[in-house]
């Protein structure tokens, strides 16, 4: 492993540690009971579903749009290839 890999390791490693260590204070001196806090959390990650499967459905309809236009373009090219190789084999015969 290379010097920067080690770097950028430590580096997340910190950033991990560090937000852990702030959400456990940030609960532990936080003005609401325990039932409270679970509660905006459990609302605030229910939210977080929510934004992630609208992004989601934005994406795979998309992607869907995305899929049918390739199909239609690629029966376009097959049936000009066809087209084309129909008209060399007539070309040819003569």
């Amino acid at each position: 492993m290379s010097e920067k890999d080690d770097f950028a390791k430590g580096i997340l490693t910190g950033v991990l540690i560090g937000g852990l260590v702030g959400v456990v204070l940030g609960l532990l001196i936080a003005p609401k009971s325990g039932a409270e806090t679970r509660e905006e959390l459990a609302g605030k990650a229910k939210d977080f579903a929510e934004k992630l499967q609208d992004e989601y459905d934005v994406l795979y309809d998309k992607a869907r749009r995305t899929q049918d236009n390739l199909i239609h373009r690629l029966q376009e090219i097959e049936e000009t290839a066809r087209k084309k190789a129909d008209e060399m084999a007539v070309k040819f015969k003569s």
